[in-house]
Parts: C-alpha cells; structure tokens; sequence
C-alpha cells in the first residue's frame, strides 16, 4: 500500500524548559483529547517500559523493591504495562551476570509487584541457561501467573515454548472491554541453544516474509481490539539510528495488521512514529526501542562533563511510553501519548534504582548534596531532548 505521507517531527521536551519537565503528553485531535482532560471511560492506556535487566550490581541488593518505588503511581494508572525480561530465570541455579545471565525469581516479583503484568519472555539472552533454563523459566513464570491469579491479580508471560517447534505462544489481554493479541518475538540469539523452544524467527529474507504472513493471518483469526508485537530486533546495540530495512520491515508488519510494535535491543533510546488517519482517528506506532528501564550496564557514569554522552551512560536511561486509545465507532483511536524519560539512579548505598528525570528528582539531589549527579541528569535530559523523537505520519 502506497501512501502519500505528511511528516511532522516534534521534539518530545521544549527547548530551554528541559529542567523542569522530563515528560511530555501529545494529545491526538479526537473530540475531547486534550492533555489534562480524563479519558473517556471506553479508553484504555497501555505503557510500555524497555529492557528489565538483573547484572550482578541489581541482584545483589538486599531489595528489589525500592528499584520500581518511583513508578509505582504510573503504573497504577494504566491498564497494561509491559516489560521485557532479558533473562532466564531458572530458580534451580544461582543469579548470575553477563555474559550467561539468569535472574532470581524475587527480582521479578519484585516488578510484578510494582504494577508491571505483561512480560516478554523472548531474547536474545533467553536461552542463556540451555534449554534447562528456557523450560525452567516456563515453570517459574506459571507459578508466578498462579500466585498472582490467587490474589486476583492478572499477569501475562509469552514467548517461550515447552515443546520443540511447537506454535510461538502469545496472550490474550481482556480489560474493560478490550481485547488485545499481544505476541514477543525475537531474531537474535546469542547461542543457538534450544532455539526451537523460543518465539524465535531466522534473519533472511525468506523468514521475515513467512512471518509478516504469519502475523497477517493471526490477526485475520484472532479476534482482538489490538495486535502489539513485542520484536527483539538483530540490530547494533547502543546506536540510536533505524536501519532502511529494519524500518521497512516493520512498516510491513503494520500493513499486515499489527498495531503497536514494541522493539528493543539497543539499550538505549530511539525514536517513535505514529501514523494517523485524520478521518478515522485510528493509529499505527512503531517504539523503535524504548532503552534499559533497569540495568548494571551504568556502573561509572561520568559525572564530571567531559563526556556525558558516552554509550555506557546511554545504557542508564530509558524510556516509559504511555498510550490511551478509545473506542470511536467501535474501532481503537488514539487519544493521546506520553513520554516519560527515566533514569538508573546510584544511591550513596550503591543501590540502583529507577527515578524518573523531573524537576522532582533534580532537587532531591541538589538538597541532598549530590550536586554532580544532579548536574549530570540534567544534561542526560537535554541529550534525550535533542536525540530521540516522535515522528507523526498522516495517512
């Protein structure tokens, strides 16, 4: 499908104000979508966090919980919010780091417990522990989904397989009279261990077209409100420009009936686009990546200046992307999105921890006599501002 596109680039945080406000709503031209208005009650408002990540600096602290205690009111607020475990977790084994990682069950109840309740299983560490650790992982995350579920709390896992090449496992997500596919996917392992139990597609050309009809036809069969596809990309990690034929590829997807495409990879920060239909108000986004939500990787930030856009201090930030749709004509429209920049805060403790970058946090450690980490967040605020954005497309 061919289409005349009008391209609007907008930078997520105003220019010069970048201190004061580390998040940005973009309201869509729907009656009523204005930024402070509520959302109408056949709304539904999903947000998406990046790579959950447990180095040996993170599963060596003695709680997990302060990690997500600033997150906790946002994550209230939505329906859905999704993360990805880049890990096994295999409680038959100790933790363990980069570069065969595998993450204690208590670190992921831990997010659970902060209000996270999709999860992508699928990645390029998934297979870390062999095939042991995929199947094991596949029982922790059923015991965990049991536990929630006796607390009546909902949790959703996918992307691994307990069978040998069997069918890619996916959810079903039902709230408010919603019903969203929600599929992970990865191209990229870093072993070819038991691939064939792993959500798992080849990088050719040949596997992509398969699976572009293969998500064709789901959506065809499956009826839902949403298709978001959860893509583990084959892409260098810690650069924030989207490759032609990446782009293309999920521009693909799009057409093929996926809604939301929610990648990741990098560690850091990409853009975003949005394509709208002016007359129906009905939307296709494309995270390109949304960076660490938390990680290890920021061990030595550079707190003097002399070079505070490093790649190891990319890998501190991330990206929470909030989005809302509602119901106009019975078909999802957007309402409104909104970018909530967030950061690996280190405590004098040595603790990491997530903080959102805001005015907020800015003044917490300036009164708390941190004032070289509150004049690097700052310019970790503006190298965000001026590198990653929302591209709008009107179709």
């Amino acid at each position: 499908m061919k289409l005349k596109i009008k391209q609007l680039t907008l930078f997520l945080i105003l220019s010069g104000a970048f201190v004061f406000n580390a998040c940005t709503s973009k309201p869509y031209p729907i009656e009523g979508g204005d930024e402070t208005a509520k959302a109408p009650s056949n709304s539904i408002t999903l947000i998406f966090t990046g790579d959950v990540m447990a180095h040996n600096v993170n599963y060596r602290m003695k709680d997990y919980n302060i990690i997500w205690d600033d997150l906790r009111d946002d994550f209230k607020r939505a329906d859905f919010t999704f993360a990805n475990i880049e890990a096994p977790v295999d409680t038959t084994k100790e933790a363990s780091n980069y570069p065969y990682f595998n993450m204690p069950e208590s670190y992921v109840q831990a997010a659970i417990d902060s209000g996270i309740n999709v999860f992508s299983l699928c990645n390029n560490h998934s297979n870390d522990q062999k095939l042991e650790g995929v199947l094991e992982t596949i029982k922790t995350t059923e015991k965990l989904t049991k536990q929630e579920a006796a607390k009546h709390n909902k949790v959703y896992f996918s992307g691994l397989r307990k069978e040998k090449g069997s069918a890619y496992t996916y959810n079903i997500l039902e709230k408010n009279g919603w019903r969203i596919l929600f599929l992970p996917m990865t191209e990229i392992l870093n072993n070819e261990w038991a691939s064939d139990n792993i959500n798992y597609i080849k990088l050719t050309a040949a596997a992509r077209k398969a699976f572009i009809e293969h998500c064709k036809k789901l959506r065809e069969e499956t009826k839902c409100d949403l298709f978001i596809l959860s893509f583990h990309a084959f892409e260098t990690e810690y650069v924030r420009s989207v490759t032609k034929t990446q782009d293309a590829f999920y521009r693909s997807l799009l057409e093929a009936g996926v809604d939301v495409i929610w990648a990741n990879h990098a560690h850091i920060i990409k853009d975003r686009l949005v394509q709208i239909n002016p007359e129906t108000k009905q939307a296709k986004i494309i995270m390109y990546a949304n960076g660490n939500t938390i990680s290890g990787q920021r061990t030595r930030p550079d707190l003097s200046s002399k070079n505070p856009d490093s790649e190891r201090d990319n890998t501190g930030d991330g990206l929470m992307y909030e989005v809302t749709f509602v119901k106009k004509n019975s078909k999802p429209a957007l309402y409104k999105t909104k970018n909530i920049y967030i950061t690996t805060y280190i405590t004098p403790q040595r603790d990491y921890v997530i903080k959102k970058m805001d005015k907020t946090f800015i003044n917490y450690l300036y009164e708390n006599s941190r004032k070289d980490w509150a004049g690097y967040i700052e310019k970790r605020i503006k190298i965000n501002d001026e590198q990653t954005k929302e591209k709008i497309e009107w179709q």
